[in-house]
């Protein structure tokens, strides 16, 4: 049985709502509503036509959304809408986007809404992309924060210049400077309770903690956000809080959030698709990669790849590859893997990604190691080599694969399991047990078999990741 449509009245109502609220999912769910309408019906209610681009942009139909913006008239409310929508199209360019802040400017105009779920839990229209502007930002922080202002109340605006140098800065593996800013911007946000801006500069202060090797609480800083939700309401970042804590627990190994994620909550990329839901693709991404799914990984990246491609997505572009080529050479398709991380490579250099493709850390590093032995040594790949090589050191748990059979472990395995972690020998072992240490070994092969090891520590490394011990 098809929804029953929304009338034209009704859903001008639900646009203005929207752009005082934020509610980008919301304004989706009424899609066949908005496309429904007729000329007339756009004339009558003007505001409409701002609901039928924005659900253009969040289907990926970013040409077609192009044309319907640009045959708008250019008079009374059609004019002040065609600017907004032009900053949050998902395919502005920063001088586009920089401009068109000067122009409002100088109109003494101010748009009153950014989208933050366009992609990345980011502070400007689903950015996270500042490498391109960072010398920018360091050379015109006044003009940034003044043209800031007509998106964002003033007094937030120098918080929110701090924010977007701190992702520059991090991007650039400039820790410290990227903590330092981060910090204070938390404080800010906190204190002018603008938990929109706070969930981006907690999200950034927690890759800042895994990348310095600290072991984070995926739980841990979403709390603060999820409490101000239920105090004040649904608000638009909550849509990525559940996969951006996934997103976490993947470096500390917590198989339970991540499976429960995985199960009850991933976006169905065959069900109602949409680019709201880039973010969420990507951690999905992940999980394909960790349950060995990688066909599936595949085609969602090929899927995902035309519609980033089209928004000049350049950072998501460059993590599809990535992920690509962790799959690929998983799957042992090396001279594919080879292939996708070079492709990611090249944006990566361009776009000075450098702790993108080291975030990575254990999962990618073979493949890097591998591409610098095709490829050759340069100071770029040398630089990323050892930061990526620092990430596998301190989270040796990140996409660790699942087993690949369905392996169960009776008591006296687990015992084992146990008096090897605390480096008993096997002649102990059988002490214990008042068994023979032949039957250890045998019970020690069968555990290799079943951990795919081939050495005690690895045996024992693999049931802690698996929460056998």
């Amino acid at each position: 049985m098809s929804k029953q449509l929304v009338s034209a009245e009704e859903l001008q109502r639900r646009t203005l709502s929207f752009l005082k609220n934020y509610f980008l999912i919301d304004e989706h769910n009424d899609r066949e509503s908005y496309y429904a309408l007729t000329p007339a019906d756009i004339k009558k209610y003007p505001y409409t036509a701002c609901g039928i681009a924005l659900n253009l942009f969040i289907d990926g139909e970013l040409t077609k959304a192009d044309r319907f913006i640009d045959a708008l008239p250019d008079e009374g409310e059609y004019t002040y809408m065609k600017i907004g929508l032009k900053i949050v199209n998902p395919r502005i360019t920063w001088k586009e986007f920089i401009d068109t802040l000067k122009f409002l400017r100088a109109s003494n105009l101010s748009v009153g809404f950014v989208t933050l779920t366009a992609g990345r839990p980011a502070i400007l229209n689903g950015f996270n992309d500042f490498s391109r502007i960072g010398p920018f930002l360091k050379k015109h922080k006044t003009e940034f924060v003044e043209n800031l202002s007509c998106l964002y109340e003033p007094s937030v605006c120098p918080s929110i210049y701090n924010q977007c140098l701190a992702e520059y800065y991090y991007q650039i593996n400039r820790l410290i400077d990227a903590e330092v800013l981060v910090s204070r911007t938390i404080k800010e946000f906190n204190k002018d309770s603008e938990h929109r801006l706070l969930f981006t500069a907690l999200y950034l202060q927690t890759k800042i903690f895994i990348a310095y090797g600290r072991t984070v609480d995926p739980e841990s800083y979403i709390k603060h956000i999820q409490q101000y939700i239920e105090e004040t309401g649904t608000a638009e970042f909550s849509y990525n809080l559940d996969s951006a804590e996934v997103m976490t627990a993947f470096y500390e190994g917590e198989r339970k959030i991540i499976s429960s994620w995985f199960k009850n909550n991933a976006p169905d990329e065959y069900g109602n698709f949409n680019m709201l839901d880039t973010y969420r693709y990507l951690v999905k991404m992940r999980c394909y990669i960790i349950t060995n799914n990688y066909t599936s990984l595949i085609a969602l990246a090929e899927k995902l790849r035309p519609l980033l491609e089209e928004g000049r997505r350049h950072m998501d572009l460059c993590e599809i590859d990535l992920l690509l080529s962790i799959a690929f050479y998983r799957a042992e398709k090396k001279e594919l893997a080879i292939e996708a991380f070079d492709r990611a490579i090249k944006i990566a250099r361009r776009r000075r990604y450098y702790r993108l493709i080291a975030d990575e850390g254990c999962a990618v590093l073979n493949v890097l190691i591998d591409y610098i032995k095709q490829k050759g040594e340069s100071e770029f790949l040398m630089e990323l080599l050892e930061m990526t090589r620092n990430m596998a050191i301190s989270h040796p748990r990140y996409l660790k694969a699942e087993l690949k059979n369905d392996a169960t472990f009776n008591q006296k395995e687990v015992e084992i399991l146990k008096l090897l972690e605390q480096g008993k020998s096997r002649d102990e072992i059988a002490e214990y047990f008042f068994i023979s240490e032949n039957t250890v070994n045998f019970h020690v092969k069968k555990l290799y078999l079943k951990l795919e090891a081939t050495s005690v520590t690895q045996a024992v490394w693999n049931a802690r990741v698996l929460g056998i011990i």
